[in-house]
């Protein structure tokens, strides 16, 4: 990503940054988030970093690059709020279930269950 102009943030070494320039000259961020396998590019043209930049480096599957639907197992889509302002939308359920299939599958294996009815953790009232 360094080769590519871009720096880790400080706060987050998975969070890469550049200087970006739209197209009526307004300068702006790029931001590509990378973990593991998963890349999410937040710009102006965000299909052209992996289809022109990233994939020069490391191999990516072309039907992958487009508007996401998920990125680290949380549903992705994109929204229009009631003024007309576009934004995306993250939801972690799908992963929060891919949790609990996990740990319900590690109980099997040691012939064990999650309990029918929990004791909340606070004091209720």
């Amino acid at each position: 990503m360094d080769s590519l102009g871009f720096q880790s943030s400080k706060a987050d070494s998975d969070v890469w940054f550049r200087t970006a320039r739209k197209s009526d000259g307004t300068e702006y961020m790029t931001y590509v988030l990378l973990y593991v396998y998963d890349v999410l590019v937040i710009s102006e043209q965000p299909e052209e970093v992996p289809r022109h930049e990233i994939s020069k480096h490391w191999q990516m599957k072309e039907d992958s690059i487009g508007k996401p639907t998920l990125y680290l197992c949380g549903k992705c889509r994109e929204v229009e709020l009631d003024n007309g302002v576009k934004c995306w939308d993250f939801s972690s359920s799908q992963y929060v279930q891919s949790a609990f299939d996990n740990v319900k599958a590690w109980l099997a294996k040691k012939n064990r269950t999650l309990p029918k009815k929990a004791e909340a953790p606070f004091i209720s009232g």
